[in-house]
């Protein structure tokens, strides 16, 4: 008997392999052996979707041709797919053992994408209707894991229907892209705007949603606001309160009037007025910790504790992931199983030891009500569990980085918190009526900080008060001191501020939990498709929000800066508005397409029905695109938003033509090629942001086009290996005809 395990990907494959004792060699994608699967146990290894859909040119020549608009929209009556040509020899090696198999074991990763990556596979090589097949889940790569997935092995049907759903968004997302995409960049080509404008559902949607928020700066006019506030002194210690009496600011009101007015009726005329205590509360409370993290989580206690950007996130958790120190990343759910917990709660000792925590902090155990609320089954785990370490664990001697060390730090403090004691604190609460006016005051103070006691501190976060004196200062327990019917002395105060504008949006608000792409519900008017995008938790998976942001990226519609601010460019901008009134790029699709996936998962729904709707919406949006267009509004409103992005990010003027200069980062190569360019197409102006091993910011080569030299850098490396100290400044070359950086020399010294 010969039992075949098919594993999404070659590091996954190598994983299955050390844990079920197979031997390979080096980078191996398969190997077999004998296990408690079989006497002739095979895993073969794909390397994400072998097989994809085709492009538009399979549908004949005439497609070949881009700007051919007269045989558009395609709608191909069946979708065809192709294989990728550098993956023949994988999809050869993955057949020929698939063909001997009397078990086929599908262990691709627990997601629709992992279903359909195994589905085409298995299509293709004729196995679906003749080969046993079955499910195994992986969530986490370590030997132990690994072992118990495949003791734990499932029915695939659940599998099929999830890749159902699957490849009805991925044939969906094609109409969408191929068709939508061509229209609008040959469009914009004719009237002399060139880019390849990329048009889909996530990225059309997620940069809809991007331009809201910064709409919503500009759109901005600051209002004065008025507030009644009030203070006392209790038991020596000064106790501000609120009021409801509260003015905004409006265009139609004068609002410090209105706020008089306001203060008149209840009769506030006085500075020093009596109050009547009304309410004293005071509690003491313990919380349990939160849900331990999902991947937008990690993203964003990483970016707390350390201010890693995103990407850099992404890499190390995937590298931790693949050595089998941390669970499967590519996770939305914060739940993990009984099993998980076990292994949390009886190494407890070992992971403080693994993180520099030997002896800090004493178990404690949650009762079953109370920890109910962090377990699922296994059946019902959904695609997902939340990101903890591993039984492996990453020890001192373990060849890792100090980034891998960071990470793994971080996820073990996060998990440990399910096994510390609650968080303590007291809480206060004082309602005083002056007149019919309630002011109202609420204080919390620590008691234990249990479970937060082990979290890292944020990475900006200032030295504040010594524990001690913060926590005689919160702990003030007003029902000790004052009781209802009291009469206080209250201090009247008028509180004058001004609304602000939103803060310029950064990328972790996208990923994060709580962020834009979760929060879509709220540009959404009909109440049952914002209920959808609620419980749905958003816009797409962690991993489709990846995605989506890297392909706005890649194709400039957005820039992220090392800051992590998101800045739209004019091409975003552009397409954006030529979508207003579109459904690709409204949340409300998005609402209905997962309606849909849902139902199609679960087998209450065709998938040729969506692609039938997703083909009628194509349909439209070409009657629509012809009906709208107006090329002096569109040209007007790219030479606006052309201007605001140069001047906005300009570090400078062009030496060669006086246009504004800006930073351009290179998205393709990791930052190799990131250079300050000339915003004016036709000038040839570039200079790399690289001198050697030193990164030229803004700052400094604003400084360079102003003709001072930039600060001196120290320890550059020269091309032999030795390290010098010198200020740069910008070189012509007149026989070259291009700038560059170069060492700047005063009274022919070099610094």
């Amino acid at each position: 008997m010969t039992t075949v395990i098919l594993a999404e990907k070659p590091d996954q494959a190598r994983a299955y392999m050390d844990g079920l004792g197979i031997k390979y060699k080096g980078k191996a994608n398969h190997g077999e052996g004998e296990t408690f699967l079989d006497k002739r146990t095979i895993v073969v290894s794909a390397a994400g979707h072998l097989i994809e859909l085709c492009e538009p040119e399979y549908y004949g020549d005439a497609y070949k041709n881009r700007d051919n608009m007269d045989i558009l929209p395609l709608i191909p009556p069946r979708f065809e797919y192709v294989m990728r040509k550098e993956v023949k020899g994988l999809y050869s090696t993955i057949k020929k053992n698939v063909d001997q198999a009397d078990r086929i074991i599908v262990a691709t990763d627990k997601d629709d994408e992992g279903a359909a990556i195994a589905y085409n596979i298995l299509r293709f090589t004729r196995a679906l209707k003749f080969k046993k097949i079955v499910r195994a889940y992986p969530s986490a790569l370590n030997k132990k894991a690994v072992v118990r997935q495949f003791k734990h092995l499932e029915p695939i049907n659940q599998t099929w229907r999830n890749a159902d759903s699957a490849l009805a968004r991925s044939r969906s997302d094609w109409l969408i892209g191929m068709n939508l995409s061509r229209l609008y960049t040959h469009s914009l080509k004719q009237i002399g705007i060139n880019n390849n404008f990329a048009v889909g559902r996530a990225i059309s949607t997620t940069l809809n949603l991007i331009c809201h928020w910064y709409q919503e700066i500009i759109d901005f006019v600051e209002q004065p606001i008025f507030e009644l506030k009030a203070g006392t002194v209790i038991n020596g210690h000064k106790v501000v309160f609120s009021s409801p009496i509260k003015i905004t600011g409006r265009p139609d009101i004068n609002a410090k009037a209105e706020y008089i007015k306001l203060l008149k009726q209840h009769g506030i005329v006085h500075k020093k007025m009596m109050g009547t205590v009304k309410v004293v509360e005071s509690e003491i409370k313990e919380k349990q910790p939160p849900i331990l993290m999902t991947k937008g989580d990690l993203y964003r206690e990483m970016a707390r504790t350390y201010g890693w950007s995103q990407s850099r996130s992404k890499k190390v958790m995937q590298l931790n992931y693949e050595q089998g120190y941390q669970t499967y990343p590519r996770t939305d759910s914060g739940l993990i199983t009984q099993y998980m917990y076990d292994y949390l709660h009886d190494g407890f000792d070992e992971y403080l030891k693994a993180v520099g925590l030997a002896g800090r902090f004493e178990r404690y155990e949650y009762p079953p009500e109370k920890l109910k609320r962090y377990l699922t089954t296994e059946d019902s785990a959904g695609a997902h569990m939340a990101i903890i370490p591993t039984e492996q664990l990453m020890t001192a001697d373990s060849d890792v980085t100090d980034d891998q060390r960071l990470m793994y730090g971080v996820v073990v403090r996060k998990s440990l918190t399910l096994l510390l004691k609650p968080y303590k604190y007291v809480s206060n609460r004082l309602g005083v009526s002056v007149n019919d006016v309630p002011f109202s005051t609420q204080n919390s103070g620590l008691l234990d900080a249990g479970w937060k006691d082990i979290l890292l501190p944020n990475k900006t976060k200032k030295k504040s008060k010594s524990k001690a004196s913060a926590s005689d200062e919160q702990t003030f327990n007003f029902k000790e001191v004052l009781q209802i019917g009291q009469q206080l002395p209250m201090i009247m105060g008028n509180s004058v501020s001004k609304t602000k504008p939103l803060a310029p949006l950064k990328s972790i608000q996208i990923y994060d939990k709580g962020g834009l792409m979760e929060k879509a519900y709220k540009y959404v008017d009909d109440e049952k498709y914002a209920k959808i995008l609620r419980e749905s938790k958003g816009i797409g998976t962690s991993a489709t929000r990846d995605q989506a942001m890297a392909s706005l990226i890649n194709k400039k519609y957005v820039t992220v800066d090392n800051k992590d601010v998101i800045t739209v460019t004019p091409e975003g901008w552009l397409i954006n508005w030529l979508l207003t009134g579109s459904k690709v790029n409204d949340p409300v699709l998005t609402a209905e397409w997962e309606e849909e996936y849902d139902l199609i998962g679960k087998g209450k729904a065709k998938a040729n029905d969506l692609i039938n709707d997703t083909a009628k919406l194509v349909f439209d949006e070409f009657e629509r695109s012809r009906k709208t267009w107006d090329v002096e509004k569109i040209k007007a409103y790219y030479g606006s938003k052309n201007s605001a992005y140069s001047e906005k990010l300009s570090v400078g003027d062009c030496p060669s033509c006086g246009a504004p200069v800006i930073f351009s980062k290179d998205t393709r190569h990791s930052g190799k090629y990131d250079c300050y360019e000339c915003t004016n197409k036709d000038c040839s102006f570039k200079v790399y942001s690289h001198f050697s091993n030193k990164n030229v910011s803004a700052t400094e080569f604003a400084k360079v086009l102003n003709g001072s030299p930039t600060k001196k850098f120290t320890k550059i490396e020269s091309r032999s290996g030795r390290t010098y100290d010198a200020k740069l400044t910008l070189k012509y070359d007149k026989g070259k005809d291009r700038y560059s950086l170069t060492i700047y020399k005063d009274n022919n010294r070099k610094y």
